[in-house]
């Protein structure tokens, strides 16, 4: 009956250290995993800055696009007026 218990103990201690290491190694993976997603969202924080950098950029770009349409409109308007006038002179003649 005590040989028994003792190897009964022993037993359930083997299974304990066991389940410690599996702990221990579970414990291990998940820091792991928990390193590889701060380096994921690292990676992520740091496309989204330089996307946010090049949307500005081509905010820019297109805000100076913009000025040389409404200059060139502008310019063009004036020109049609122009010819507009020296038409009705013409006509006028």
């Amino acid at each position: 009956m005590k040989t028994t218990m003792m190897k009964t103990a022993a037993v359930i201690l083997g299974l304990g250290l066991l389940a410690g290491c599996a702990s221990t190694d579970q414990l291990k993976k998940m820091e792991s995993d928990i390193a590889n997603a701060q380096s994921t969202a690292d990676a992520a924080m740091k496309a989204a800055k330089q996307a946010q950098l090049d949307a500005a950029s081509a905010q820019g770009t297109a805000d100076s696009a913009m000025s040389a349409a409404n200059a060139a409109q502008a310019a063009a308007d004036e020109c049609n007026e122009r010819c507009s006038r020296m038409s009705e002179k013409a006509m006028a003649k």
